[in-house]
């Protein structure tokens, strides 16, 4: 066996000497490590952008006569201030749900101080440091701090290069900033420009879904009943989304499940469609089941472990044991299914909105937290990363939507979506229990800045019910029944749906969920969907998962709403001056009040005037 050796390709980058925010700052001594079986010869350029950025781009070449295999980035930008162990840093949110924002000391890091998406380190209130990445490509750039430099480094995933053939490392943005809002503003549209996004759908979806009540057990009498509950309450509602449970088999997305209906998928949309609303359908896209007929007839489809065995991850849910097998988009015969697959849902069933769920599982690493038995990934092209492989299968979905069809991206690594879907869930599940309230707060809106630029924020369903609500159908899963969520900490959630998200979709059994509690469905839907929306306080939450944020401001045209969240147990006193209003506003634990705007600021002006640091 070769000896993997390791290659070091560094430079020196020579810019600007000056520290001045207006003009950009110099970084030099930035050096490139690539880990590969043979050299690989790299470059970079460091370029100021007009928006205020400044753009590393970093490209990688094999100039030998051989292919070779990367196995590892790393690019380390030295800072010049001393990165004393008391500074704080932010770490974006990197996917839906397990990685929110994260606010740490430098001195206190963990394994989970890295993202995705971004890191900025506050050197002094209105001075920051702040390193990103605009693409997701080929790699999955890791920011972190080390050793008083900001590191970047990917898994190679033993990418290929032929002899000859250039790559690009994914694009990095750098900046001094003395405004953290302008900054995370002006990242988001910077992200949106790299990718291609102009303008977005106009999203402003109201109705029910399935899944929170009855899980992947619901029957076309359940949908039927809810619609008739939904139409007495709120005759404006224009969507109904059937979630995840329909099929036969994981994978099989063209066969029903018998018990749902004669008529299938295709007479449930007919039912929607004539009421005027829009229908949505949930499947899970990157994964199969290994019992599903598309496995039986092409087990090429699918990933295999390093030694070529299935990679199959079973899991007993108690009704059913599942056992997942995973799509390798690298494969033309995967992708011309999942395609066949959404086209008929389109066009033979009507369908014109797909949540596409469990998108995590096209990648590398989610994947194989699933196998641990596994230590490597065998696809049909060995000679590509999972990123690339999990983008054919997001360019095949996109296609055979079609342009007019409205993509919902769910449980995802959010940078290889960007591009591809029109809306993204950006928290993680909600479920009827008030502690996972203030957690979906910090993961939703820790990405204020994609929202409304990259896509469309969802913040998951409306869930207000209590056991009392609830009757033999709802589901068993643990947190799914049984509750005891007052009707304050219930406000709390509609207030937040209020200002953030683009599709409210109730999800409990308004058959059986109490007037008082199907008037918070009602006063959601009485909010218009926001222009955009800021957590003011980003600065003094986001510590743990559940730290929500206190303070939200949101904007619909010129109507301006504050939202404020006491999400502690005891009363405590905001001072809103800057809001117009003279005296403290109070508020009992788990509780929460919108207010709305009548002075004469600007929406940017209050976002200053209000802001943390």
């Amino acid at each position: 066996m070769k000896q993997t050796a390791l290659i070091l390709m560094s430079a020196t980058l020579l810019c600007a000497a000056t520290m001045s925010v207006q003009a950009g700052s110099a970084w030099p001594d930035i050096t490139v490590e690539v880990k590969a079986n043979h050299p690989v010869t790299t470059s970079q350029t460091l370029t100021e952008q007009a928006d205020g950025f400044q753009r590393l781009a970093i490209t990688l070449s094999n100039k030998g006569d051989q292919p070779l295999a990367i196995e590892r980035i790393n690019v380390r930008i030295p800072v010049a201030e001393k990165l004393a162990d008391d500074l704080e840093v932010l770490y974006g949110g990197s996917c839906m749900g397990r990685t929110p924002l994260l606010r740490q000391n430098v001195g206190t890091q963990t394994a989970k101080s890295s993202s995705h998406m971004y890191e900025v380190v506050r050197l002094a209130d209105g001075k920051y440091l702040f390193a990103g990445s605009l693409s997701w490509r080929i790699f999955l750039p890791n920011f972190t701090l080390k050793d008083g430099a900001i590191e970047i480094w990917s898994d190679g995933e033993g990418r290929q290069l032929k002899p000859g053939e250039t790559i690009q490392y994914e694009q990095i943005v750098l900046r001094r900033a003395d405004d953290w809002l302008a900054l995370l503003d002006q990242f988001g549209t910077a992200i949106a420009a790299e990718n291609g996004i102009e303008k977005l759908k106009p999203a402003d979806f109201k109705g029910w879904a399935t899944w929170d009540y009855y899980g992947r057990v619901f029957t076309a009498k359940d949908i039927y009943g809810n619609m008739d509950a939904l139409n007495k309450l709120a005759p404006d509602a224009n969507m109904i989304q059937i979630d995840g449970g329909w099929w036969t088999e994981r994978g099989d997305y063209q066969s029903v499940r018998p018990d749902l209906l004669p008529g299938g998928i295709k007479a449930i949309v007919s039912r929607i469609t004539s009421e005027g609303k829009t229908p949505g359908l949930h499947f899970d896209g990157f994964r199969g089941d290994e019992n599903s007929e598309i496995y039986k007839a092409h087990p090429e489809y699918f990933l295999h472990d390093q030694d070529g065995k299935l990679l199959v991850e079973v899991n007993d849910k108690g009704d059913k044991v599942m056992r997942y097998i995973y799509f390798d988009y690298s494969h033309p015969g995967a992708r011309a299914h999942i395609a066949d697959c959404i086209r008929n849902m389109k066009e033979n069933w009507g369908v014109r909105y797909f949540k596409v769920d469990f998108m995590r599982y096209g990648l590398k690493n989610d994947t194989l937290a699933r196998n641990k038995s596994a230590n490597g990934i065998k696809a049909h092209d060995p000679t590509i990363t999972s990123v690339e492989r999990f983008r054919l299968g997001m360019q095949t979905m996109r296609e055979a939507m079609g342009p007019d069809a409205y993509f919902l991206g769910c449980s995802a690594v959010f940078g290889p979506c960007i591009g591809f879907v029109d809306g993204m869930r950006s928290g993680g599940d909600i479920h009827p229990r008030y502690e996972a309230f203030p957690e979906r707060s910090l993961a939703n809106l820790g990405n204020f800045y994609l929202n409304g630029k990259v896509w469309n924020g969802d913040a998951d369903y409306l869930v207000f019910r209590e056991a009392v609500d609830e009757d033999e159908t709802v589901s068993q899963e643990k947190v799914k029944h049984g509750g005891s969520m007052t009707l304050n900490e219930a406000q709390m959630w509609a207030d937040l749906n209020k200002l953030y998200g683009t599709a409210r979709l109730n999800s409990d059994n308004l058959m059986t969920l109490r007037p008082e509690r199907q008037a918070l469905v009602k006063e959601v839907f009485q909010y218009p969907a926001m222009d955009e929306t800021v957590p003011l306080d980003l600065w003094q939450h986001g510590t743990q998962k559940n730290d929500g944020f206190e303070l939200v401001l949101a904007r619909k045209g010129k109507e301006i709403y504050l939202g404020v969240f006491n999400w502690g147990n005891t009363p405590k006193e905001y001072a809103l001056q800057a809001f117009g209003k003279a005296e403290p506003v109070k508020l009992d634990g788990r509780h929460s009040v919108i207010l709305k705007y009548d002075g004469k600021e600007s929406f940017a002006q209050l976002c200053e005037n209000l802001k943390s640091r």
